[in-house]
């Protein structure tokens, strides 16, 4: 009975685990995938435990049975006839590969995705295995909750601030049930109790746990949320500090674009007084997870001369421009592709270079602040391209290029690839597939508003099916498509030039451009060795300014206003800006974002706050502080308990259990489960040379106290506490420095917890 319950409970642990998993992701659909990863695993290891397979044997099933889990949860269509194939490994490779990507990127809660369930389906699965084999096989507590409590730290420290209390009562009362029922059925095999003391058997132990379990978590749960400091930011802030050297979560500016077109499209946004017309471009977007387009950058202060990740460019046509920002309700600053230089601002600017992206600092309040009210003047520069500029520049990307704008998800409709190589017709350099594929959307595909919003995978297929969006799938379709022919992309959001005042701009005259909600704008950019990034525009009706030369389309935008006119007309510009609301920024828990449609802003730490390899350092230096402070407090604790102890059998029956210390370190031996204490000592008289009398004197008190009726005496407990102490005096002394030093460190030890010898189970 006992057994089975310890069996249940430590599959309830790994359950709880899986229900702490909600921190990291922004929907409950992870769930089914990840609970079936542990209940699979559990029975196929208490099936192979009971049925007394070999070790060897037992590793292969462990293997086999996670590969096919997989293929049967995450990757069907590539098993055949329900086993995983080379399809299938190379799925598992690709997700790995992108989980490893993604993990640097993406904040919790994060969405749902096949590399991200792999990682934690696997890491589940092994746990599983492990805590099985330490709990019935070892048969030791600490050990068989060592990786499931490692997994739920780890969701603690990376997730956000949703379902903090309920995922830890749950995990607590989970342990707690399995530390009960483990300890009790180890004492039902162990135990030899006495008959002074029939209370403590292993039904009154499992009794006794279960209440204080109970008791532990009503109290966790109606006084915890009271006490003093509950709701305060944690002790080490692993997300950042406030004052804006922290994570900062914001919507994604390509979210919402239909709709926040409609409803702004006549508000004014921001002036820009430039000497060009140009696109305004707010940030970039380089992760593409197949439900949408996002990204995260590090931030640092933006104040004259920015650094950027382009390469330098003979000849740059310089754009000066004042803008002032009215009605954007976002963190992004609009400029010019790619600023050079921010002269003056009215605001704290920072500036990420590999988005080239500028944002407001941080206000460090309850409420984000944003770029409405900033005034500020920058330089941008811009490379006079054309088409024999672009077709030499190659394709020797660098590894790390490759790895971030290349990557597409796995399962990416392999219509979309079709469709690409069909758009390219042919063309072998990257400059004739980027123009091909541009020109392909623009002849064949018609602007329209009456789509849903989205360029998820499914987004993706009905837009190459109707052939009819706007520029949220114009822009999101060609870069994921271009990444498909392996060239390096991302999605820019922003704006196009706006009503100018007095005509088009000529060079070096400012003119003033007025942007409303209107001429919000997505657009591709591909990135060209020794060039740098290079817009494109698939989108009709719409042309970048200063761009005619490569891109064979001239400047256009939209002149019209959606709201009246229901369908934009040829000339209408497209997607809604990031007009969005933020999350509240620099917390540790950040407001939970309904959607995991957002932007990450990481800024690079300032003066007053340590980076986050620092601060993870602190964590893990604290961490070892308390585990040395545990582990040389508890002996003292336990000699304390030891000499409270009055009861002569009780004092004898510790003292056995103090010596076999000794004897593990001389010899390795262990009791078996079913060895008394005289069978154990002539079983280890032998490595035990001169210490065997010491042994057998206690084994003999041992012995006596355990099942002689009259007990123990004063002189009997005294005898055995001292030929214990003596003992471990002994044998310590003979031990090297290095081999004292690991004793003492040693969290077995410290807590006096010996395993016995593993038993066939």
């Amino acid at each position: 009975m006992t057994k089975r319950l310890s069996e249940l409970s430590l599959l309830l642990v790994h359950l709880a685990v899986v229900g702490g998993f909600a921190r990291l992701y922004g929907s409950g659909s992870f769930f089914p995938v990840l609970a079936v990863y542990v209940v699979g695993a559990s029975l196929l290891a208490v099936s192979a435990r009971r049925l007394h397979i070999p070790a060897a044997v037992v590793a292969v099933i462990a293997v086999a049975g996670a590969a096919i889990t997989t293929g049967w949860l995450l990757f069907p269509t590539s098993t055949r006839f329900g086993l995983p194939s080379g399809q299938t490994l190379d799925l598992v490779r690709e997700s790995v590969r992108l989980g490893r990507s993604r993990f640097e990127h993406v904040t919790a809660p994060a969405p749902v995705t096949p590399e991200f369930q792999l990682v934690a389906g696997l890491a589940l699965w092994c746990s599983v295995w492990f805590a099985d084999w330490a709990a019935f096989r070892l048969r030791a507590t600490i050990e068989a909750i060592a990786p499931p409590t490692v997994l739920f730290t780890f969701a603690a420290l990376l997730g956000s601030g949703q379902h903090q209390l309920s995922s830890a009562i749950l995990f607590a009362a989970a342990v707690l049930f399995f530390a009960s029922a483990h300890r009790a059925w180890r004492a039902e095999l162990d135990g030899a109790w006495l008959t002074t003391s029939p209370a403590v058997g292993p039904r009154a132990m499992l009794r006794a746990g279960v209440v204080l379990a109970g008791l532990a978590l009503v109290t966790g749960a109606v006084v915890g949320p009271w006490l003093p400091g509950a709701g305060s930011n944690a002790l080490i802030s692993w997300r950042g500090s406030r004052g804006g050297s922290g994570d900062r979560t914001t919507v994604s500016p390509i979210v919402d674009l239909r709709k926040r077109l409609l409803n702004q499209s006549d508000t004014e946004l921001f002036t820009v007084t430039a000497q060009h017309r140009s696109y305004w471009r707010l940030t970039s977007l380089d992760r593409f997870d197949g439900e949408l387009w996002s990204s995260g950058g590090q931030f640092s202060q933006a104040k004259g001369h920015l650094r950027t990740a382009s390469p330098a460019i003979d000849r740059p046509r310089a754009n000066r421009q004042t803008i002032t920002v009215r009605g954007l309700s976002a963190i992004w600053v609009p400029v010019a592709f790619e600023a050079k230089t921010v002269n003056q601002s009215s605001e704290a600017l920072r500036w990420d270079p590999e988005s080239s992206t500028l944002i407001v600092e941080a206000s460090g309040g309850a409420v984000e602040n944003t770029s409405d009210g900033l005034q500020f003047s920058a330089i941008s520069e811009a490379p006079q391209l054309d088409p024999t500029i672009l077709r030499g520049a190659g394709t020797n990307d660098s590894p790390a290029i490759k790895e971030r704008y290349e990557s597409l998800p796995v399962g990416f409709p392999v219509v979309a690839r079709q469709a690409a190589r069909d758009a390219i017709n042919g063309a072998t350099d990257r400059y004739g597939k980027a123009l091909a594929l541009q020109n392909w959307f623009r002849s064949n595909f018609t602007y329209s508003l009456d789509v849903p919003a989205g360029n998820s995978d499914d987004a993706l297929v009905e837009f190459l099916g109707s052939r009819q969006g706007y520029c949220e799938q114009f822009s999101g379709a060609y870069a994921a498509m271009a990444r498909s022919l392996g060239i390096p992309s991302r999605v820019a959001v922003g704006f196009t030039p706006g009503e100018a005042d007095s005509g088009t701009s000529v060079d070096d005259k400012p003119t003033k451009f007025t942007v409303r909600g209107r001429h919000a704008h997505a657009w591709p950019e591909l990135w060209f060795p020794g060039v740098g990034w290079v817009p494109f525009e698939p989108t009709p009706g719409r042309g970048i300014p200063g761009a005619e030369a490569y891109t064979n389309v001239a400047d256009a935008q939209d002149t019209s206003d959606p709201a009246v006119s229901g369908v934009p007309s040829a000339t209408t510009s497209t997607t809604a800006v990031g007009a969005a609301t933020t999350a509240t920024p620099n917390t540790t828990t950040p407001a939970p974002i309904p959607n995991p449609r957002r932007v990450t802003a990481a800024p690079s730490a300032g003066p007053g706050g340590a980076s986050g390899p620092v601060r993870l350092l602190l964590g893990l230096a604290l961490l070892a502080l308390l585990y040395v402070g545990a582990v040389l407090v508890a002996p003292w604790l336990t000699a304390r308990r030891r000499t409270a102890q009055t009861i002569p059998a009780a004092v004898v029956l510790d003292a056995w259990h103090q010596g076999l210390a000794p004897v593990r370190w001389l010899t390795g031996l262990r009791p078996r489960a079913a060895e008394t204490p005289l069978e154990f000592s002539q079983r280890a008289a032998a490595p035990l040379g001169a210490f065997t009398y010491a042994i057998d004197q206690l084994a003999g008190l041992a012995t006596s106290a355990a099942w002689n009726p009259a007990g123990a005496s004063v002189s009997d407990a005294d005898q055995a506490r001292g030929l214990a102490q003596d003992l471990r005096a002994d044998v310590m002394k003979r031990q090297s420095r290095a081999k004292q030093l690991r004793r003492r460190l040693s969290w077995r030890e410290a807590f006096d917890r010996p395993r016995r010898s593993p038993r066939a189970d």
